[in-house]
């Protein structure tokens, strides 16, 4: 006797009836007009630890009755089926229902201790990283584009690959090799210092995102509003770091 299988069109009814509800959800969310809840945010570890997590306490302190779900990770959440309210991130998306607003500018540099650059020592700039160690990430996001400042990576060594990028700034603390961190997180370190610390650092866009249907919710709005004074008040050290401040002041 053949087997039967399931019909098609069954299969498409299941998918557009799914949509149809989280479309439903969201609508009714977004029309949410009381600052009381949870709002589930996604960023990387590095922008939550910086700019997120200090955002949260004077958040909580207008409104109590909020509870924010900080989901930190380089893997990007769905905004559109509810895996996320907002997202705080690099990569800008094209969906037409995501409305991203530009935070601003992040700066990026190459980071080693100095006990691993006198060992190594220091590459030139413009002539590849060939012979260096590296700590990098598991996968190579196109956001965050082109990686170690545009040099060729022929004949370099991968020594770690990690996706943490405060896990990232203690190997190279402890001499691991050459790391591309965000430079108010490699500043921030005593033991680091910049590879080539006279070249402006690369600058990649923070972008802060939400669903269309959701822009309105009041406690939507209440974090985004605090997430982007909290960039407002750190632009410069997020833009250029705690070196860049010493050379500015």
């Amino acid at each position: 006797m053949p087997l039967l299988r399931p019909e098609r069109p069954f299969c498409v009814n299941c998918a557009a009836m799914e949509n149809a509800a989280l479309d439903l959800e969201r609508i009714a969310a977004g029309r949410d007009a009381l600052v009381r809840g949870s709002v589930r945010v996604t960023t990387t570890e590095a922008l939550a630890y910086q700019l997120v997590a200090p955002a949260i306490a004077p958040l909580r302190q207008a409104h109590p009755e909020l509870q924010i779900d900080l989901v930190a990770g380089v893997r990007s959440l769905d905004i559109a089926r509810r895996e996320a309210d907002l997202a705080v991130r690099f990569a800008r998306p094209s969906a037409s229902e995501l409305i991203c607003r530009k935070l601003g500018d992040i700066a990026f540099s190459l980071y080693a201790s100095r006990r691993y650059l006198a060992k190594a020592e220091v590459p030139k700039r413009g002539h590849g990283l060939a012979g260096c160690d590296l700590i990098t990430f598991t996968g190579a996001p196109t956001a965050t584009s082109p990686f170690f400042m545009g040099e060729s990576l022929e004949d370099a060594r991968i020594a770690l690959r990690c996706d943490n990028p405060l896990i990232q700034l203690s190997a190279a603390a402890n001499e691991v090799g050459i790391a591309e961190l965000a430079c108010f997180l490699g500043d921030s370190s005593l033991d680091l210092i910049r590879v080539w610390p006279n070249e402006a650092p690369t600058r990649r866009t923070a972008w802060l995102i939400v669903h269309q249907d959701m822009r309105r919710s009041a406690r939507i709005r209440a974090v985004t509003a605090a997430i982007t004074e909290a960039f407002r008040r750190q632009r410069k050290t997020l833009g250029q770091g705690h070196a860049g401040e010493a050379r500015a002041a």
